[in-house]
């Protein structure tokens, strides 16, 4: 059994996103595993980081600390949401600066001569992201690439298990 945290960023209850989350709650219920859920937009989740908050040993509110417990201990993350210009949509984002954050899910060693390259915390084994877009996919990968992938794969996930080479993301 897996404790796996899910983080869902879309307005729109009868979204795809919505139906996405709602198969992978169901999948992994009946699987057996301990699930930590969040809907960032039915909770209200306020995506401001506000400076009191930034350094490693802030006083942080109790939902952003129980948000943080939630991810540390995880053994999987997964996150959906929608492409909104390239990016997740705001929540989403503020739900990274406020919740992944140094002594949660990464921390800067000791003798880093400046590269401020994180050491990933997370125990989770792997991250999987799934997005939706309503671009077609010809256009995204010629005109666009993959910018998602590049915040997910290689800014997020990629960083915060650089510390530990069994962990792995996934991206879709």
């Amino acid at each position: 059994m897996s404790n796996v945290s899910i983080i869902l960023a879309h307005p729109d209850k009868n979204s795809f996103n919505h139906a996405i989350a709602t198969a992978v709650l169901d999948t992994l219920a009946a699987n057996g595993n301990g699930i930590n859920f969040h809907d960032l937009y039915e909770e209200g989740f306020d995506p401001m980081l506000h400076h009191p908050e930034f350094p490693k040993d802030a006083s942080i509110p109790i939902e952003i600390q129980r948000h943080c417990e939630e991810i540390s201990s995880a053994d999987g993350i997964i996150i959906i949401h929608q492409n909104w210009w390239g990016q997740p949509p705001a929540v989403l984002k503020g739900w990274i600066d406020r919740v992944i954050r140094s002594g949660v899910a990464y921390e800067f060693l000791e003798g880093d001569s400046g590269e401020c390259i994180p050491f990933g915390l997370l125990n989770a084994n792997v991250g999987l992201v799934f997005n939706t877009s309503n671009t077609s996919l010809d256009r995204e990968s010629q005109v666009f690439g993959d910018p998602l992938e590049r915040i997910w794969k290689d800014c997020v996930f990629g960083l915060l298990w650089c510390g530990n080479c069994r962990k792995k993301s996934v991206y879709h």
